[in-house]
């Protein structure tokens, strides 16, 4: 598919039900991992949930991409997170390397507030989150 024209980033606006969706589904799963430690070994319930939260957020913002083309929260707001050079799904180094880089903008996005700076996801490991109805034309 050489040649291919990259659709546009979707929007910030457009980003946010993804966010929120997928940052549910990750504490829940900490939350449900963890709550059984709870009353019987508090001091693992911490670790117990930063796993599960982990391992959750990892299947759905690097496996999910990979098989299906983005996270839940994606598919529910209509967009896809494809490679820039093709358009196809990501590799699953290429979406490896976006949901660490995730951890980087989660802990840089409030400095970046305060000193009204802006830093957006743009093309991170060479995939753009576009929209569905996008690709389709």
């Amino acid at each position: 598919m050489a040649g291919t024209k990259v659709p546009p980033l979707a929007s910030s606006n457009r980003r946010i039900i993804p966010i929120w969706v997928d940052g549910f589904l990750a504490v829940f799963a900490g939350i449900v991992c963890s709550a059984p430690l709870l009353l019987r070994q508090p001091y693992l319930y911490w670790a117990a949930f930063a796993c599960g939260l982990l391992l959750v957020s990892f299947c759905n913002h690097a496996l999910l991409p990979v098989l299906v083309g983005g996270s839940i929260g994606k598919l529910i707001g209509g967009l896809r997170l494809v490679r820039t050079g093709d358009l196809a799904k990501p590799r699953l180094g290429q979406a490896t390397r976006r949901w660490l880089w995730g951890f980087f903008y989660i802990l840089v996005t409030p400095v970046l507030m305060l000193a009204d700076g802006d830093i957006d996801h743009l093309d991170i490991a060479g995939l753009r989150i576009v929209r569905r109805a996008d690709l389709s034309r």
